[in-house]
């Protein structure tokens, strides 16, 4: 009898990425993390590699300890090209929840592009994050409350504490602020630096911080 081996395939190669960490600034607590593929956008959210790339960063999370929800930043440059579809049933076939997982968007690719892809991630029941433009050019009013439940921003290394007071600050970010509290969206400052900032922000009307600030705390 001939007898003919197995020859195993061998597993695909993991697919590298980084995960930030995002605090709630009032506390300091972990509120999330932010997941960001390594190497070629393109190649990272092809639907097997971004199954594989969520199946790792969430056991990653979980070997740290942390149990917030992560953030999937989709990179600017292949934003357009995706779909909802694809998003959700990579991160479905993952093991990931709509309570535990959401997707960050860029503003400037919307407002270029349209709305689709937020609208589809929504109707598919998973949260959507807005990374935010500097010339904050979306308006945030009704349509806002059903699309988004963040914002991300890129705060001042100084901030001014009456940023998002009515008679504070008139600047755009200032306005944006007053218009993502008014809409009921978190607020979170992409780059914190220090514990003096983050109380700051606090101050005016920031919900959480990523960067070094955050990334301190996790250790």
């Amino acid at each position: 009898m001939n007898v003919i081996p197995f020859r195993p395939r061998p597993e695909p190669e993991p697919v590298a990425f980084t995960i930030g960490a995002r605090v709630d600034l009032r506390v300091g607590a972990l509120a999330a993390g932010v997941v960001r593929p390594r190497g070629s956008a393109e190649d990272a959210f092809s639907f097997s590699n971004l199954s594989r790339l969520i199946r790792g960063a969430r056991m990653a999370w979980l070997e740290r300890g942390a149990h917030a929800a992560l953030t999937v930043a989709v990179p600017a440059e292949i934003q357009n090209s995706l779909e909802a579809d694809l998003l959700s049933e990579a991160a479905i076939e993952a093991g990931a929840t709509r309570r535990g997982m959401s997707f960050q968007l860029n503003e400037r690719e919307i407002v270029t592009h349209g709305a689709a892809l937020p609208e589809g991630l929504r109707a598919r029941g998973w949260s959507v994050v807005l990374r935010g433009d500097s010339e904050c050019p979306l308006p945030f009013g009704a349509r806002a409350r059903t699309l988004y439940s963040e914002v991300v921003v890129d705060a001042p290394t100084t901030p001014d504490p009456f940023l998002a007071l009515e008679s504070g600050d008139r600047s755009p970010l200032g306005r944006r602020l007053l218009a993502a509290k008014a809409a009921g969206l978190l607020i979170t400052a992409e780059h914190v630096t220090s514990a003096a900032q983050a109380r700051t922000l606090a101050i005016a009307g920031f919900d959480r911080g990523g960067g070094t600030f955050a990334e301190a705390g996790l250790r």
